[in-house]
């Protein structure tokens, strides 16, 4: 279990206590937790924790937005066999870890297994509304709240049901890889030559890029529901997002030259505002 973190304590405190709350032992799994250079009471903060996860920390001095080497740092630094990503504020429900373990054992080596991710706001307006909803102590509640309520769901579900949930046969199953709840064979992982660094210092594409290798090298991308969590809402800035997301984009096409990535930089605004865009179609 690999977590990224910067000056969010609160939010990283949800995920541990989530992790602390797994229906399996927590001497199975390991929580490494990587700070980006908090200035906050983080490394304080964690060593509560010590007595009821198998729990690492790492700090890298802060030089700007680096959350692709703050994930190296966790893999290089891991002795599981899989490597689970979750960002801050992911409030996993207690089958989560479970769920990832099941779905590798039933799939074999060359898997990489996203999990449900309820909650995501790209700027539609629902964050409050999904904020209300969520009892951090209590995610299986939270989850049945957004079921009744109709919103918060994962904001790949169009995709899912219209593809009936088998990512592995899409031409761009990448385009859908988030790091906020996805697992990869660590030896995966090493051998597609871990995270870009070059992606460091703006939000967004390192991600994309590792699916996008991870791919190339015949690793399947599976959906699984069962791997439930929550994106606790956090405020954003979607325009500096955009903007730092579509230069990363930029880099990506230079770096693999494809049909699929030059679509992807075509659309890549509408696709991360989930404005209806499929790059599956598009590059049939």
């Amino acid at each position: 279990m690999i977590v990224p973190t910067y000056n969010r304590r609160r939010l990283l405190g949800y995920t541990l206590d989530s992790l602390a709350r797994q229906n399996i032992s927590p001497e199975i799994f390991e929580v490494i937790v990587v700070d980006d250079g908090s200035v906050d009471d983080t490394a304080e903060m964690i060593c509560k924790y010590r007595d009821v996860l198998n729990l690492k920390y790492f700090f890298q001095q802060d030089s700007g937005y680096r959350p692709g080497s703050a994930r190296n740092i966790g893999i290089m630094n891991s002795e599981g066999e899989i490597c689970l990503f979750v960002d801050s504020g992911i409030i996993l429900s207690s089958q989560c870890v479970r769920e990832h373990i099941y779905k590798h054992r039933a799939l074999g080596d060359k898997v990489a297994v996203l999990g449900y991710v309820y909650g995501f706001d790209q700027g539609d307006c629902q964050e409050r509304q999904i904020e209300e909803l969520i009892l951090p102590e209590e995610p299986e509640q939270s989850i049945a709240n957004f079921k009744k309520a109709g919103i918060g769901f994962d904001i790949r579900e169009k995709y899912y049901k219209k593809y009936n949930d088998r990512l592995d046969q899409l031409h761009a199953p990448w385009v859908l890889f988030w790091t906020c709840n996805v697992s990869i064979r660590r030896e995966e992982l090493i051998r597609a030559g871990l995270f870009d660094a070059a992606y460091d210092g703006r939000w967004g594409c390192e991600d994309n890029d590792l699916g996008f290798r991870l791919w190339q090298n015949e690793v399947g991308i599976y959906l699984c529901r069962e791997a439930e969590s929550i994106h606790f809402p956090h405020g954003k800035d979607m325009t500096r997002k955009l903007d730092e997301g579509y230069a990363n984009c930029e880099y990506m096409h230079k770096k693999f030259k494809t049909k699929a990535t030059a679509v992807f930089l075509e659309n890549y605004k509408q696709i991360v505002l989930n404005e209806g865009v499929d790059i599956n179609e598009l590059i049939f």
